[in-house]
């Protein structure tokens, strides 16, 4: 199990990737959309003991960059009139007009995510994928590293400190991609420090990104309210859940266990929001307004979390079925396997409203067994 990120310098590292952020002009929201990406993707495919990987296929790159600009492009009340945010200074943005396009298509045949998508078009779904990943090796991924105004001067010089950019350039075909699929190469201790700080990443890159979509947008509403419509959860779409979560929950709170209130009841995300966005069902329980208001954006403790993994998948697939929502519930538990994973020790997980307890690596142990799938 991963016990820390101590080895190397996280520091220096850190810093470089604040440095990319920071970057005075931006022309587009890919770079941190991919940056999210690598962060989630580490945190999907960390092995049975929490290490995150040393490789990540571009392919699954696209599936989440499709995820992440899947809510950001439904329409939007803007001040001139215009119901799309721009992601671009450019007039043309391929990614989230491939995006759109899909997500447009899916709605028409009753699908809301893009787990529904690729059920109900797959043809559509997997060309898509297929846009985003060479578009993501033509133009993101070989320039995710350089400073603005970099590649000017010495751009050959800056630190590689993510990946191998080398082999990303405008002069991949489609073809190519189709005959060898790639991979993102991550430096030593990299995939592991993009899940340990992700927590710390991923608020930053939010911010960045709601700013930018605002400029190339023209649009003045508040920051919050941008933000929270482009990275906030669809808790509208997620009350059609709630009778489905209450009957498999047998009425009671997942976390206190006492009789849930007819009215007084949240849907809470187990591993929470903050640290990766996952609306699947798998990762929502039914709580009351108590604790769902005490645990917030904290980690569960470990017999909470043990809890959480033992439930029968039987019985939520039929909630998801009837839902038309995705389950994911095997998806949802690598997640938090490889967050927990990285979690250091002396961390304090939420227990019950007012009492925490700290993290016991030798308990961990035991627990993350749970979390591989079956």
């Amino acid at each position: 199990m991963h016990e820390d990120s101590s080895s190397g310098n996280a520091a220096a590292w850190a810093q470089l990737v604040l440095t990319i952020l920071d970057e005075g002009r931006r022309t587009a929201t890919y770079k941190l959309a991919v940056l999210l990406a690598l962060i989630d993707c580490c945190a999907l495919s960390a092995d049975a003991e929490g290490r995150a990987p040393s490789r990540v296929p571009v392919q699954d790159l696209a599936v989440r960059v499709l995820e992440l600009y899947w809510p950001q492009v439904r329409p939007y009340a803007r001040h001139d009139g215009s119901p799309l945010l721009r992601q671009s200074s450019q007039p043309r943005a391929v990614t989230v007009d491939a995006v759109r396009a899909l997500r447009n298509r899916a709605q028409a045949v009753g699908a809301r995510s893009p787990a529904g998508a690729q059920r109900a078009l797959p043809t559509a779904y997997e060309q898509t994928i297929g846009l985003i990943e060479l578009t993501l090796v033509q133009m993101p991924l070989g320039k995710l590293q350089r400073p603005q105004g970099y590649a000017a001067n010495g751009a050959a010089d800056y630190p590689r400190f993510l990946y191998d950019d080398k082999p990303f350039h405008e002069g991949v075909t489609a073809r190519q991609l189709r005959q060898r699929p790639m991979d993102v190469v991550l430096k030593p201790n990299v995939g592991d420090w993009l899940v340990s700080l992700g927590g710390l990443l991923r608020p930053v890159v939010e911010l960045h990104w709601t700013r930018a979509v605002a400029s190339f947008s023209n649009e003045e509403l508040p920051e919050d309210h941008l933000r929270q419509f482009l990275f906030g959860s669809d808790r509208v779409n997620l009350r059609s859940l709630g009778p489905g979560l209450r009957e498999a929950q047998a009425g009671q709170c997942f976390y206190c266990r006492r009789p849930l209130p007819a009215g007084d009841v949240e849907i809470d995300h187990f591993v929470p929001w903050s640290r990766m966005p996952n609306d699947a069902l798998g990762n929502l329980v039914l709580a009351d307004r108590r604790c769902n208001n005490d645990k917030r954006d904290h980690y569960a403790d470990l017999t909470l979390l043990t809890r959480w993994a033992s439930r029968p998948e039987g019985v939520f697939g039929q909630v998801a079925d009837d839902a038309g929502w995705p389950l994911q519930l095997e998806r949802s538990k690598r997640v938090a396997r490889g967050l927990y994973a990285h979690l250091p020790s002396g961390t304090a997980l939420w227990q019950e409203p007012g009492v925490y307890t700290v993290l016991d690596r030798a308990r961990l142990l035991e627990v993350l067994p749970l979390l591989e799938a079956t």
